[in-house]
């Protein structure tokens, strides 16, 4: 990790200096996807409201992540199918922009990553179906209640994998304390050379910034005013096309007109100028 961005970020933006960042990390949940994984389970089960009270408190910073959750899985006990169908609800909910914004960034030579407290057997195949690379993808794990389901019924099982096993608990992982990405982005960029952003909508997120350049906030889903206020940079429109010229160093930016990606690179331009991108450092 380099020097913390400390300068007006605006004013340099389009700068030949500008450096750019050479390694992206997106939250999952609210931030590529317009949902919230967990909060679509409670809605299958009929659980929506009080899930969803304790996922927004959580993403809010008014409580500790860890506190709530296992919680809302025990509440929920979902299945390994229940979970594996949320990818399908990832790829219907993805928001604008997120497909060719990734294609964009990996044409330009940018590492990808996701860095999601949401549920691993949805998150990753709904990344690589973005075209972000396996190894590159972290998210919750979690065991099941061999015990639960048909247990009884051989022909359920393949290959260890019976979709009627019911939730067990969470693997130990970072992901699930409200600190923890800043944990997991270490653990990715400690062998890499250059600069960091992640861009993600709650606090969580923002707690990464030790181990980071830059946090983005990201409002196009859903507007966290905790986030809102602290972030550095603060995206508020409901698509990802601004993270181009944000990302791009300058030489990248002056070279754009001659790639797939200039109009994407020119929406995302526009949105900035018209003030859908807040800039703490402009107050």
């Amino acid at each position: 990790m380099s020097h913390p961005v400390q300068v007006s970020l605006r004013t340099h933006l389009l700068q030949p200096d500008w450096p750019g960042f050479d390694f992206i990390i997106f939250d999952c949940d609210s931030t590529l996807s317009t949902i919230e994984g967990i909060d679509e389970l409670a809605r299958q089960k009929g659980k929506f409201n009080e899930v969803k009270k304790m996922t927004d408190a959580a993403m809010e910073g008014e409580i500790h992540l860890q506190n709530v959750y296992d919680r809302r899985l025990e509440l929920l006990n979902p299945t390994r199918a229940e979970i594996r169908a949320l990818e399908r609800q990832y790829r219907l909910t993805v928001v604008p922009d997120a497909p060719d914004i990734i294609k964009a960034l990996k044409f330009f030579g940018k590492e990808l990553f996701i860095v999601s407290g949401g549920l691993l057997a949805a998150v990753r195949p709904f990344g690589e179906w973005l075209g972000i690379p396996r190894q590159n993808i972290r998210a919750v794990d979690v065991r099941y209640n061999r015990l639960s389901g048909r247990w009884w019924d051989y022909q359920q099982d393949q290959w260890g994998q019976r979709p009627d096993v019911e939730y067990l608990d969470s693997e130990a992982t970072p992901l699930i304390e409200s600190q923890g990405k800043a944990d997991v982005a270490r653990d990715l960029l400690q062998s890499s050379a250059g600069r960091s952003l992640l861009i993600g909508d709650g606090m969580s997120d923002l707690a990464a910034r030790p181990a980071v350049d830059l946090v983005v906030g990201f409002g196009g889903v859903i507007t966290r005013q905790n986030v809102l206020n602290e972030a550095e940079v603060f995206v508020r429109c409901p698509t990802l096309a601004p993270l181009l010229p944000l990302a791009l160093s300058g030489q990248q930016c002056q070279q754009e007109q001659d790639t797939p990606y200039n109009e994407l690179f020119r929406k995302g331009w526009n949105l900035i100028e018209t003030g859908e991108v807040l800039f703490r450092d402009d107050n």
